[in-house]
Formats: structure tokens, C-alpha cells, sequence
């Protein structure tokens, strides 16, 4: 059932365009020619449903989560309720109680089921041993459309592969390359499987570039860099790689450095392009969506816009009713939007908290739980500049979540598992 659930949280993504008739909608079953949320959010409460009931009916988990972690899970879920109640009441009264609540609900139904059932009950190896097969697959089938239907792999000048929209590709072809890491640094592995794990990188780092995605190229490349560091090298093949590695950034920085240098401020103040992405001036353009965020928080600091307020209306449960002007990309100011000053308090002990803790794992023996350090923190720049995760319909927010949930185990627990 986890491997279901995992496997849900890309297949609701990708999008069968490429195919000759299929249908752009089709009632609640087809949106934008793939899975209808709907759909995702059934068979989540469902299938999560089900497995939440079974892991709560066992009560014996097969690791056990940092106190501090659970009270704080506990406390976000109360609150996001009792506002959302409040905010029906005095805030959002024309709209509609049900889906109001309901947003609530799968909400808090999110980060119990990824945050708390599912990193408990799998082990970390197995789930980047998941992860790795689904992305990768994704990113294959993407490449070979890329070829077939290019036509269908891009939404303007960026690439989108597979799936329906942007973020979408970017999360898969990120995930692919950090749980690829975890394979490249760590396992002993053949000589043509190591190969292998490489070319699989290569095609998912060559995606990524496509999407002119800045922030996740640069996680990739930090990734790799901390993997350097913290992972010995498994194998004579892989000492000689970190050796070429080394040599080759040195020379790089030697004879290419200030060129370098001036590129990547540029890309930072959007003079650059990257991939087939047009320049733009990211600085600017992020400090804009503060602004307009921080106006949005203003109408109302105490109880906030409510969980529904990204989208146009919440009297009709519209999905295509998404408003990107009305999701600030900013994690505190969005906390603010969606809960107030009560979510932003929630928003910034557990940033904080996350940080230290995924800081903390990054030394920790297992090195499946190394590898998911690694990309936390990575992207806790990301995180910061983009809105709060709680959707149950989204690839980045379950995965960062499972995340979460791991850097929350004990690692006694987690040791050992590993010595069985």
C-alpha cells in the first residue's frame, strides 16, 4: 500500500497529452489530460486512509519519531482546524463551511499520513530505493517524448516532460538526482552499474537544465558537493572520480573562475538565461511576490486568509480556480496568508527546527537517511522562498513531508534496523 501511495504521488501528475485523442477533461475523471485531483484526493483518502487506520490499530511502528517532532505535528493539526473554523465564522462567511473544513482536513490528513505513517513504517533505504525507480522512469519517458512529442514536453519556452506543469517536472527530475546519489556515493556497485547510475543522472540533470529551474540546479550541485564530503568513497572508482572532481574544480576556478562568477550573478539578477529560459531579473520579480503577499496578509494579520484563499473562489470546489497572485511565495508571509500570526509562529519554530534537525541526521550512520539530509537541506533556500506546503495534491509537498518525517526518527531506532 506505501508503494502505491508513493507511486500516486507522480502518476497524478503526468499527463497523457502526447496521446492521439486523449482528452483534455473528461467530467471528474480527466483534468488536463491526466488524473483529475479528485481522483489523487480519493484514492489518497482511501488508500492513506486504510493504511493510517492499520498503522494506528498495529501501535507498533517500525521507528519511533522525536517527541518534540509529534507535539509539534499535533499542535499544527489543532490549529490549522480551530483557524479554519474561526475563519468560516468571521472571515470567509459567504463561503463555504464544507469546503473550508474539508480543506483543513486533508490538510492535516497530509502531514499526519507523509509526516508521520508512512517514515515510520518504511525503512530509508527502501524508500530512496522507491523514489529512484518511479523518477527515473519518469525522466526516461520524458526524454523519449522530448524526441516524439516535443510539442507536448513544453509550456512555453520551459520543459515539462511528462507531466502537467512545471514544478511538477522539476520535483521529479530533483528527487531523481539526490535518491541517484544515494546509489553513486554509497552502494558498492559493478562497474556498469555504476555507469548506469551515472547516465541516469546525466538524463535527469540534462531535463532539469530544460526547465531553467535556478534554485533546483543549484541544490543538485550543492547536493553533490556535500555528498563529496560526507560519503566515503565506496570503491577505487570512486576515489578516482572525487580525485578528478577536485582537480578538474580547481583548474575550473583557476583558468574560468571570474567568468563563472559573473555568470552566476547574473543568472541570481536575471541577466542570464538558463536552458530555454528567457532572462529575467529573479531578484526583482521574488521581491514583488513578498510585497503582494505581505498586502494580502494585512486584510486580516490574526486570522489569516484561510487554506482556501489561493483560489478564486471557495463557494465552488473549482480547481481550476487556482490564482498564483494569491499564493505568495514566501513561506512565513504565505503561513501568514493562510493561519495569521498563530501559523507564522507554527511556520518559523518548525523552519527552525527542521534545520537543526536535518543538520543533525547529515552525520547519522544511516546513509539512505544521509542522502534525505542532504537534500532538506539543500532546500530549506527553496522551501523559504516558496509557499507553505499542506497540499495534498502536490509531488514537492508529500515528499517534504516524508522528509520531515525522517529527520524526525530516532536514530537508535533506525541503527538497529540496519543491524537485523
Amino acid at each position: 500500500m506505501i508503494f502505491f501511495l508513493l507511486v500516486l504521488i507522480f502518476i497524478s501528475k503526468i499527463s497523457l497529452a502526447f496521446l492521439p485523442g486523449m482528452p483534455r477533461e473528461l467530467g471528474p475523471i480527466i483534468f488536463q489530460s491526466g488524473l483529475h485531483p479528485y481522483v489523487n484526493i480519493a484514492l489518497n483518502m482511501i488508500f492513506g486512509g486504510l493504511f493510517c487506520l492499520h498503522w494506528l490499530w498495529k501501535a507498533n511502528p517500525l521507528y519511533s519519531q522525536a517527541r518534540f517532532y509529534r507535539f509539534f505535528i499535533f499542535v499544527t493539526s489543532i490549529y490549522l482546524l480551530s483557524i479554519t473554523l474561526l475563519q468560516a465564522l468571521f472571515v470567509n462567511g459567504d463561503n463555504s463551511l464544507v469546503l473550508q473544513m474539508a480543506s483543513a482536513i486533508m490538510a492535516v490528513f497530509t502531514i499526519f499520513l507523509y509526516g508521520r505513517v508512512i517514515p515510520t513504517s518504511l525503512t530509508p533505504q527502501k524508500f530512496v530505493e522507491i523514489v529512484k525507480k518511479i523518477t527515473v522512469a519518469c525522466c526516461w519517458i520524458s526524454l523519449v517524448l522530448l524526441i516524439i512529442s516535443p510539442d507536448t514536453s513544453f509550456k512555453g519556452s520551459r520543459f515539462i516532460g511528462v507531466f502537467k506543469h512545471i514544478p511538477h517536472m522539476v520535483s521529479c527530475a530533483t528527487i531523481a538526482c539526490f535518491t541517484l546519489f544515494y546509489f553513486i556515493f554509497s552502494k558498492k556497485l559493478k562497474r556498469t552499474h555504476h555507469i548506469l547510475q551515472w547516465l541516469h543522472f546525466l538524463v535527469a540533470l540534462f531535463l532539469l537544465i530544460l526547465t531553467g529551474t535556478r534554485s533546483s540546479l543549484a541544490a543538485v550541485f550543492l547536493g553533490m558537493f556535500l555528498c563529496m564530503i560526507f560519503f566515503g568513497a565506496k570503491t577505487a572508482g570512486n576515489r578516482m572520480l572525487k580525485s578528478s572532481i577536485a582537480i578538474s574544480g580547481l583548474l575550473i576556478v583557476i583558468f574560468f573562475g571570474i567568468n563563472i562568477s559573473n555568470y552566476a550573478v547574473g543568472l541570481a539578477r536575471g541577466e542570464e538565461s538558463i536552458g530555454q529560459r528567457a532572462a529575467q531579473d529573479g531578484l526583482e520579480s521574488r521581491w514583488q511576490e513578498v510585497e503582494r503577499g505581505f498586502e494580502i496578509f494585512q486584510k486580516n494579520q490574526w486570522l489569516g486568509q484561510g487554506l482556501l484563499s489561493k483560489f478564486s473562489t471557495a463557494n465552488d470546489a473549482d480547481i481550476a480556480g487556482y490564482n498564483a497572485n494569491k499564493d505568495p511565495h514566501n513561506i512565513i508571509i504565505s503561513a501568514g496568508v493562510l493561519g495569521g500570526w498563530g501559523l507564522i509562529f507554527l511556520c518559523v519554530y518548525g523552519f527552525s527546527a527542521l534545520g537543526v534537525a536535518s543538520f543533525k541526521t547529515l552525520f547519522s550512520k544511516s546513509d539512505a537517511l544521509k542522502i534525505i539530509s542532504i537534500y532538506v537541506l539543500t532546500h530549506l533556500p527553496i522551501l523559504f522562498i516558496y509557499h507553505i506546503h499542506l497540499s495534498i495534491g502536490g509531488i514537492a509537498d508529500r515528499i517534504y513531508w516524508i522528509a520531515f518525517g525522517y529527520m524526525a526518527l530516532k536514530e537508535s531506532d533506525v541503527l538497529a534496523d540496519d543491524q537485523k
